[in-house]
């Protein structure tokens, strides 16, 4: 049994100078935690998320302040957590979800409520004297042995998260197993990183890091971007497609316009079926590991044909499409509509949901992906959890920017962690 002894919250900036909560959870033993929740490029961004709540007020940070989420913290949810004893995180979040009484976490909103589950898993893990990632597995009933998911590396940002030339959201590389450990991958990650910067800037062209520090060049088409990260790989003595993978999330809800698809690289819009053979050749021409969010959230017709003709060798990731809820998982498992899905704790609320959804999409056989925001901050939380749940793949962003980094340097940790167990 855990007594919840002091519950507190601030606002602090995220990596987009837009204000975010932080929230400290401390026990009756003295142990605490500490987590901060990350946004995304809107909010929500995709519809079936929960909701974020924002203070509304012009007169500080645009109308984007958190103080009534902080305000919410301190008063009405500590009012009901402190000084109750409980089992699990599991109690806590139940007790979370209940005070809010939404379906989308609307009343108290899902940042509030988020970063008290996240600050109360560390404080726990911290009183049993367990690695944050050990006591995520245990939650998740993950028995089978830890290890570091492969990087998801977002090189160059487009979409929402660029300077507006580029269509597509994030254009990725994604090192091959037969890289070696996560310190490898990270390495050649790194290495490309550099390559590509040194690369557009031969070209004349604009190497500024976007939201998620990728670099955001004014390249011409989608197209272009793609052959840079594979001229990258090569300069790197890498073979693409094989040493090293090329990614992409189109984010197309962001270029659906009046039921067509709208890019730079086709003179005219595009209907579901036509965009469809779009990605057909895009896939022919670069082998894709991974295509995330290749339809509008709602062309569940285009998504099902998608994943029948491209499912079997490049896996079709749903984000915006399945924004971590539950019920929309269900229905694209039934519909076999995508092979693996994004996981965003955000998008849910409690640390404890959000298991439930990964376990849903894991039982069905899918591929799994935790992912950051664009709006983030230094919290490692997101690390321990891609962990602990055993997923797949975790996309962090660049290997740049502090708050990208500081994820993929606290897997370097898990790494030796890990490795030291196992010897």
């Amino acid at each position: 049994m855990a007594k919840l002894k002091n519950l507190y919250a601030r606002e602090i900036l995220d990596s987009r100078a837009t204000p975010t909560i932080e929230t400290v959870a401390v026990l009756e033993s003295g142990h605490y935690g500490v987590s901060s929740v990350p946004s995304g490029a809107l909010s929500p961004t995709g519809t079936y998320e929960s909701i974020e709540l924002r203070d509304n007020d012009p007169n500080r940070y645009f109308g984007k302040g958190v103080l009534k989420a902080v305000g919410y913290v301190n008063q009405e949810i500590s009012a009901r957590l402190l000084g109750q004893e409980f089992t699990s995180l599991s109690q806590i979040d139940t007790w979370l979800t209940e005070l809010d009484g939404t379906p989308n976490k609307s009343r108290l909103g899902a940042n509030s409520i988020l970063s008290v589950s996240m600050a109360s898993a560390k404080a726990l893990a911290s009183a049993v004297n367990t690695p944050l990632y050990r006591y995520l597995a245990a939650i998740a009933a993950n028995t089978s042995p830890l290890f570091i998911p492969t990087p998801v590396f977002n090189m160059i940002n487009g979409g929402r998260h660029g300077a507006g030339n580029l269509d597509f959201q994030e254009f990725h590389i994604i090192p091959n197993k037969s890289i070696g450990s996560f310190a490898s991958q990270l390495q050649i990650g790194a290495e490309i990183y550099h390559t590509i910067k040194n690369l557009l800037s031969r070209r004349g062209a604009i190497h500024s890091v976007g939201d998620e520090g990728g670099f955001a060049p004014n390249l011409f088409t989608n197209l272009d971007a793609l052959e840079i990260l594979s001229q990258s790989i090569i300069e790197c003595h890498k073979k693409p497609t094989v040493d090293v993978e090329l990614g992409l999330d189109i984010a197309a809800n962001s270029f659906f316009q009046d039921g067509k698809y709208i890019i730079k690289d086709r003179s005219s819009p595009m209907e579901s079926a036509e965009f469809i053979d779009y990605l057909h050749d895009l896939n022919n021409q670069y082998h894709l590991k991974l295509l995330e969010d290749p339809l509008h959230e709602d062309d569940w017709k285009g998504w099902i044909q998608l994943t029948q003709d491209l499912g079997s060798t490049t896996t079709i990731v749903g984000d915006d499409f399945l924004a971590t809820h539950k019920d929309k998982v269900t229905k694209a498992i039934s519909e076999k509509a995508c092979t693996a899905a994004i996981i965003k704790p955000n998008q849910v609320g409690t640390v404890t949901e959000t298991i439930a959804v990964a376990k849903t999409a894991r039982d069905a056989g899918w591929k799994i992906n935790v992912s950051h925001r664009s709006g983030e901050t230094n919290d490692t939380f997101i690390a321990d959890f891609a962990v602990g749940i055993g997923a797949d793949y975790a996309k962090f962003g660049a290997p740049a920017r502090g708050e990208r980094v500081a994820k993929y340097n606290h897997f370097l940790t898990i790494e030796a962690e890990l490795a030291q167990n196992r010897s």
